[in-house]
């Protein structure tokens, strides 16, 4: 009978108490996300909420992703939308019928080849959009005044490790130009 291999970690293992307080401390960061959130969605003051009601999360983050596009380019296909959105093409063809419908973004014709159709950013959605941005700046402002500067520089640093690591296995692409 043959012994199974013995296999030496790379890396220590974490004790079980360690452990154990690293996984409540990411249960306590997604809470704290969580209420966060909630303290942002409330503190939107009562006349913004009228004006952007009919739009949603997902809209305001395609409109922003659309805006950003058109910096650099003619506007966004659909397969770049998906890819942006991290979405089924199916799913990106439906949020931008949504976003069209609302008039904040226009199917375009890209002029040295047509079957290539652009969505681009209304003037109306840009319009919208420089509201919303300046509504997030003051409500963000009122959440973080609890904050002292160094505090504040401190919280974004470490966000951006968060945020700027590689992310877990492979990321997967759902839809090709």
């Amino acid at each position: 009978m043959s012994q199974a291999p013995v296999i030496t970690p790379t890396t220590p293992p974490r004790s079980t108490a360690a452990g154990d307080r690293r996984d409540e401390l990411a249960h306590l960061l997604f809470d704290y996300i969580g209420g966060l959130k909630r303290r942002l969605m409330a503190s939107v003051p009562e006349e913004l909420k009228d004006e952007f009601g009919a739009v949603t999360w997902h809209q305001l983050g395609a409109l922003e992703q659309l805006r950003t596009a058109t910096e650099t380019s003619p506007g966004a296909t659909m397969n770049e939308i998906a890819r942006m959105q991290q979405c089924a093409l199916s799913s990106a063809s439906a949020l931008v019928d949504r976003v069209i419908r609302v008039g904040f973004a226009e199917r375009r014709s890209d002029p040295e080849d047509r079957r290539i159709i652009h969505i681009v950013p209304t003037r109306l959605g840009l319009d919208m959009l420089a509201r919303f941005d300046s509504a997030r700046k003051a409500v963000a402002l009122e959440a973080l005044a609890p904050l002292s500067d160094e505090d504040l520089e401190r919280l974004v640093v470490l966000m951006s490790k968060i945020v700027d690591s590689p992310e877990p296995g492979d990321v997967k692409e759902v839809a090709h130009d």
